[in-house]
């Protein structure tokens, strides 16, 4: 083992045993999202960890790997409050960020794209109430490089990222289009960094369908999507 993935075996180790489980080994591992997997074998595991982790306190990486140690024993995660708090500062995610949108293949990494500006789309929705400025505070906005139609918006809450497909950057979009999968998109990042719980929950739903041209919106995606 590497002397990081040592500090990690030997942070994570305690709460496998608590568990009844065998850590065999544990890994920081380098993927564009924020993911966790790992292998059992009878009760030995080998864990993979984002590496997005690597700077965390020993105190929050100690508290996330109660809850992982959890879930690999087949309980409901139950993330404390140490490891959720230093996920989501600032410090986590502006030391992260970087890293993340270089992962990113497919955005621009700019809210400008050909025919139109991501920001005109939220200064619409701020001015009209709709979002609040908190909501997007701190987040990055991004066109993607190619127009997928499948896919039109995605966010990253615990990064902080939004991608909106280059298919909307188009004059012929009308602009409540592009303003509602800005919207939709936004909520997630107001929902914020939610591990083991639904992203569109009845909440969600709710205040997605505050949009005034929620139907006609959506319709009119149906029908860019099936071309």
């Amino acid at each position: 083992m590497t002397q990081t993935d040592e500090r990690l075996f030997e942070i994570v180790s305690p709460a496998v045993s608590e568990n009844g489980l065998n850590l065999r080994s544990a890994v920081f591992c380098a993927r564009k999202e924020f993911q966790i997997s790992w292998k059992k074998s009878g009760t030995d595991i080998d864990l993979s960890v984002s590496d997005y982790l690597t700077g965390a306190p020993d105190e929050a990486l100690r508290d996330f790997s109660f809850a992982v140690a959890g879930t690999v024993a087949g309980r409901k995660p139950q993330y404390g409050s140490t490891y959720l708090g230093w996920i989501k500062s600032d410090e986590f995610i502006i030391g992260n960020r970087k890293t993340y949108l270089k992962r990113s293949k497919n955005l621009i990494r700019e809210s400008m794209g050909k025919e139109r500006d991501l920001t005109e789309s939220l200064d619409r929705l701020l001015d009209s109430g709709l979002l609040d400025p908190c909501c997007i505070d701190n987040s990055f906005f991004s066109w993607t490089r190619n127009p997928n139609l499948r896919k039109i918006g995605f966010c990253s809450p615990v990064m902080r990222v939004v991608g909106i497909s280059s298919a909307l950057d188009d004059v012929s979009v009308p602009e409540y289009v592009l303003d509602y999968v800005v919207y939709h998109e936004s909520l997630h990042l107001a929902q914020g960094y939610m591990p083991g719980k639904r992203a569109h929950d009845c909440v969600f739903r709710t205040n997605e369908r505050k949009y005034p041209m929620y139907r006609e919106a959506e319709n009119y995606l149906r029908t860019l999507k099936s071309k």
